[in-house]
């Protein structure tokens, strides 16, 4: 089971990539693991989504209610579905992969890229509870986590029992660019 988030996010990325542009194409990495740095962590890594007056949550809210909020239309291949707003310059990919997310929101990545998403005037915050998010340094996650990233990726995942029957997994992963983050997903899987 420890490593349950781990390789949930191996299936989710074992896609071929061109579907999405920009920084959330990475979410199609396969060679994502090879180059990560990958602890298991006790913090919260649940994170408050709020879209214009919306508040939506992983593996419970779907994307076409998203869609259907902000007037955008549901992206569509056969690995993933997906929405890419920005607002206030930064981009925001909500993900649900096609294979155990059943049209629900599964991820999310967030980075400043030059990316062409659809514009939104409302507000956008997604964010989870003193967690370090986009455009922080690398001494913050090191910090906070109280573990220095030794590659570009770092991945915190955390895993919780919801019953006999399945597992919860978390996780928020950093793409580092020196000292500072390029861009992150936050993830959420429910295993039986």
């Amino acid at each position: 089971m420890r490593y349950l988030l781990v390789s949930l996010i191996i299936i989710v990325n074992t896609c071929m990539a061109g579907a999405m542009k920009g920084f959330g194409a990475r979410y199609y990495d396969e060679d994502a693991e090879t180059y990560s740095d990958t602890h298991s962590t006790d913090k919260n890594l649940i994170p408050d989504i709020v879209i214009g007056s919306n508040t939506y949550k992983l593996e419970s809210s779907s994307l076409r209610r998203i869609a259907k909020n902000t007037g955008v239309k549901v992206n569509e291949d056969n690995q993933a579905n997906w929405i890419c707003l920005k607002s206030k310059e930064i981009n925001y990919w909500f993900i649900s992969d096609n294979e155990m997310g059943d049209g629900d929101l599964t991820t999310i990545a967030i980075a400043r890229d030059n990316s062409d998403c659809t514009s939104y005037e409302g507000g956008i915050s997604v964010g989870i509870k003193y967690i370090p998010m986009l455009e922080t340094s690398k001494n913050k996650i090191s910090s906070y986590f109280s573990h220095e990233p030794t590659k570009d990726i770092v991945m915190y995942y955390k895993e919780v029992k919801k019953s006999d029957e399945y597992t919860q997994g978390n996780s928020i992963q950093y793409y580092l660019k020196g000292e500072h983050v390029q861009g992150l997903f936050i993830s959420q899987g429910t295993i039986n």
